[in-house]
C-alpha cells in the first residue's frame, strides 16, 4: 500500500460506547418537551410533522420508537438516533457524540 507521504500511515479510529452521552441528557437537548415517566419518556417525533407526542425513548438504554405507523422511526440508542436525525454514517455520528478517538 502506498501512503501519500513517506513514513505516514493512515489514521485509525476507535469507538468507545462508554463515551456516548447519557440518554436523558442527550434527548433533553435534542427533543422538544421531553416528558419523562419512569424509565421512559415521550416527545414529539422529529422525523415527521408531529402535533402530539408519538416518540417514546427508553432513558436507560437510549432506544427509541415512533408509534405513528407511517413514520416508524426506531433505533437501539442515541447513536442510532443521531445517525437517523442528521443523516450521518456510523463514524461521523460517533465523532459528533464524542465516542470516536483517532490514533495513528
Amino acid at each position: 500500500m502506498r501512503y501519500p507521504m513517506a513514513g505516514m500511515k493512515p489514521k485509525r479510529g476507535h469507538f468507545d460506547r462508554a463515551h456516548l452521552p447519557d440518554p436523558l441528557t442527550y434527548y433533553a437537548t435534542e427533543l422538544e418537551r421531553l416528558r419523562p415517566a419512569g424509565l421512559n419518556a415521550s416527545a414529539r417525533c422529529p422525523f415527521h410533522d408531529d402535533a402530539h407526542p408519538s416518540l417514546t425513548v427508553n432513558l436507560a438504554t437510549g432506544a427509541f420508537r415512533c408509534h405513528v405507523p407511517e413514520c416508524g422511526a426506531h433505533g437501539r440508542g442515541v447513536l442510532d438516533f443521531h445517525m437517523a436525525r442528521y443523516g450521518f454514517g456510523f463514524v461521523a455520528a460517533a465523532k459528533a457524540l464524542g465516542a470516536w478517538s483517532t490514533t495513528q
